[in-house]
């Protein structure tokens, strides 16, 4: 008789991706780990997605799902005074707890581990002889196989990141050669790029006084949605490498709340 495996608890399927992304990593700022539910919930079924929105909950709860897991958290930045009905936020939470969810999130330690985003974003630009950034881990500065243009290099950058718009600081004069990466909202990683004497910053959210960049630098936002979609598939291989035979969904409901036309 073959013995049926049991299904995990949600904190063993945590375990799973702290021992990549340790939680003690995360920023000051950060709310990552479990918001909603119990690390002892007996989970048979998860789904996997980038934002932890109303729709993407809900999407969890009709295919049957025990377990959300995000990237982003439910709950950040600010503390949680109230859960109102027709709040974003509130709808969200409140979704989940009637749905009978448990949500964990893994975002700025799924960020600085090694071989986490930034390492994916500079694997993607096959940056070589990568080192961290600066201090806090946010980013990675490597040098490209071969020197290119600025629109050379931008035209990498959107077939690499799969980006149909770009924006970027004034076009460089000379041949791009050193690049740092910054995943998600990584405009605060301008300084430490510079002082690496990397030539540009692939990064999101930059706001318009940071594109003042001085001579022989530029900024180029590719969008917080393209830099870290990679941590969908990222956080799916963590928890199959642990539980092959698990039942593990990515979100068909998560999209990109930016629209361009």
């Amino acid at each position: 008789m073959v013995k049926k495996e049991t299904a995990p608890k949600a904190g063993d399927i945590a375990k799973a991706i702290e021992e990549f992304a340790p939680l003690e990593t995360q920023a000051a700022w950060d709310n990552s780990g479990f918001t909603v539910g119990s690390p002892c919930a007996i989970v048979h079924k998860a789904l996997v997605a980038l934002n932890c929105t109303k729709e993407v909950v809900e999407e969890a709860v009709a295919k049957g799902c025990d377990m959300l897991i995000t990237h982003h958290p439910l709950i950040v930045h600010s503390p949680c005074m109230n859960i109102l009905e027709g709040d974003v936020r509130g709808d969200a939470i409140a979704a989940a707890i009637r749905g009978g969810l448990t949500v964990y999130s893994s975002h700025t330690p799924l960020d600085k581990a090694r071989g986490g985003l930034n390492d994916i974003m500079a694997a993607k630009l096959g940056l070589s002889g990568c080192e961290i950034l600066g201090a806090d881990g946010f980013g990675v500065v490597g040098t490209l196989k071969e020197k290119m243009s600025s629109s050379e290099f931008i035209g990498f950058v959107k077939k690499s990141f799969n980006a149909k718009n770009i924006r970027c600081s004034k076009p460089l004069k000379c041949k791009v050669l050193k690049v740092a990466v910054s995943s998600g909202g990584g405009q605060g990683s301008i300084k430490d790029a510079l002082a690496k004497g990397a030539q540009v910053l692939v990064t999101g959210d930059v706001t318009h006084h940071n594109y003042y960049v001085p001579d022989g630098f530029m900024v180029m936002d590719i969008g917080h949605h393209q830099s870290e979609w990679p941590a969908v598939d990222l956080l799916v291989r963590l928890v199959k490498k642990n539980f092959p035979t698990f039942a593990l969904l990515q979100s068909e409901k998560d999209i990109s709340p930016i629209y361009y036309y």
